[in-house]
């Protein structure tokens, strides 16, 4: 196995930030998902009640909280990715020393 370029580390170095960066936007984009009444579907009470109502709300948030528990993911992956991108541009800069 051969030993990584200095420019091959900072490529690489440079991927993950830019997929950290795509990462960031998609957290920050799944909050439009709910936008409206989705955003509290319990205001649907003024003109939809039953089962079907009920049915809807519950799973709605269930919606809301699978999408929260993505941004967080996606908001984490980019953390890891940027730290790894940092390693990566530590190493690199070992190698000119």
């Amino acid at each position: 196995m051969t030993m990584p370029t200095q420019g091959e580390l900072f490529r690489k170095a440079a991927d993950k930030e830019l997929l950290a960066t795509a990462f960031t936007r998609y957290a920050e984009n799944l909050s439009e998902v709910f936008h409206g009444h989705l955003v509290n579907p319990r205001h649907i009470d003024a003109f939809w009640k039953g089962p079907a109502a009920d049915h809807f709300t519950a799973q709605a948030m269930q919606l809301v909280r699978e999408i929260g528990q993505l941004r967080e993911a996606c908001t984490t992956t980019a953390d890891h990715l940027r730290k790894q991108a940092q390693l990566l541009r530590s190493e690199a800069a070992q190698l000119s020393s």
